[in-house]
């Protein structure tokens, strides 16, 4: 079976780093040739790190019109293939013209989408099309999945999933007695550099914890950011030390505001913290809500106080951490790990290609994603 994957980036964007390359040797196993067609590649987030945003359109646009063109070339030459899968949108802002086309020749073609891009400008009214014209379509998650299916009857959920070998607790070693009333513990947060703005809501309950504990939070980025009365460190982000970074953590945090655009997220932070071993605190929005039970596998927070109460327990209580942070592996495990969902994957592929009806698989992969959440009840 043979299948082109054009994908928004490089292996150096984390969206396609997690929806397609870490797959390929599952799809290899599988008997799947994919070939993945990154659109955009380091370039293009070096440029988004420039301060002067003259600079940056400057440099944007040639970039952009040189990729394009290159992505035109690639389809070209693409011929057949059993399947296409398309992260998004093959061109950006542009009319779905050259989709249209595939579909004339007959290709079958996968919407693939990780998060809300249906609600930015410019795709109000380009992805109900993509959608609707598309053979099948794959969503990171149930909110995504709701508004997919107003135009499409074969969808897919498959959730963002991490390497459990790569991402793993640090290994236990031998220490001496620690003096828990000097110890310091450290939040940890991990992301893209537009999503710092969702530390303010758990800053006020950081700067409280200061009064008590000796708290740095870690931010694991492209930016550094500053929070008013916070003790902070900046890691620059680094694909070879980014579990490291997270290992040596003490408490993940993934704070988010209630918004449409935040209730399409994946969750891929709250994944790799509970992979490695942290207790985590998160809003309960989106797909948080089906990871974490409260309580059982990392805490839930709403308010200002109950962003307080929750770190502050795990602050105080090392057991605590302990027993969270192991809950939270095996939830990893069994339902968001690489090694479970690759060959799921593989066959949902296959699926759309034209084997297994498309309805049986639909319903066994939504049905694996759900069970645990209607099993404990989480709303």
């Amino acid at each position: 079976m043979t299948v082109t994957y054009f994908s928004k980036s490089s292996s150096i964007g984390p969206s396609s780093r997690y929806r397609v390359f870490q797959f390929l040797p599952h799809f290899q196993e599988a008997g799947i040739d994919c070939r993945v067609e990154p659109l955009f590649g380091a370039t293009y987030f070096s440029i988004l790190q420039l301060r002067s945003s003259l600079l940056q359109t400057c440099l944007k646009i040639p970039y952009v019109l040189a990729r394009f063109l290159k992505r035109i070339g690639t389809l070209l030459t693409l011929g057949r293939r059993d399947l296409i899968v398309i992260e998004g949108q093959l061109f950006p802002y542009a009319p779905p013209l050259i989709e249209r086309l595939l579909r004339w020749l007959q290709y079958r073609l996968v919407i693939e989408m990780d998060d809300a891009i249906y609600l930015t400008r410019g795709h109000e009214q380009k992805m109900p099309v993509l959608l609707a014209m598309a053979t099948g379509v794959i969503v990171g998650n149930g909110r995504l999945a709701a508004y997919a299916e107003q135009f499409s009857s074969h969808v897919t959920v498959v959730p963002t999933v991490v390497d459990t070998e790569r991402f793993a607790p640090k290994p236990v070693q031998a220490t001496g007695a620690r003096d828990r009333d000097n110890e310091t513990i450290t939040i940890v947060w991990i992301g893209l550099a537009y999503n710092l703005k969702y530390l303010d809501v758990v800053a006020p309950a950081l700067r409280r914890l200061q009064e008590r504990y000796r708290v740095t939070l870690r931010v694991v980025c492209s930016q550094p950011t500053a929070l008013a009365g916070v003790n902070m460190e900046f890691l620059p982000w680094k694909w070879q030390r980014e579990v490291e970074d997270l290992q040596d953590a003490t408490i993940g945090v993934m704070p988010l505001a209630d918004t449409e655009w935040a209730r399409g997220k994946c969750a891929l932070k709250l994944l790799q913290y509970l992979a490695v071993g942290l207790p985590a605190v998160a809003s309960p929005v989106g797909v948080n809500r089906d990871i974490l039970v409260n309580g059982e596998n990392g805490f839930l927070a709403s308010t200002e106080q109950e962003w307080y109460e929750r770190l502050e327990s795990l602050c105080r209580d090392p057991q605590l951490r302990a027993r969270m942070g192991q809950a939270g592996r095996r939830t990893v495990e069994t339902r968001y790990s690489l090694e479970v969902w690759g060959p799921r994957l593989a066959g949902v592929y296959r699926t759309f290609a034209g084997g297994e009806p498309t309805h049986l698989m639909q319903r066994d992969v939504r049905h694996s994603v759900s069970s645990h959440s209607h099993s404990t009840g989480v709303r």
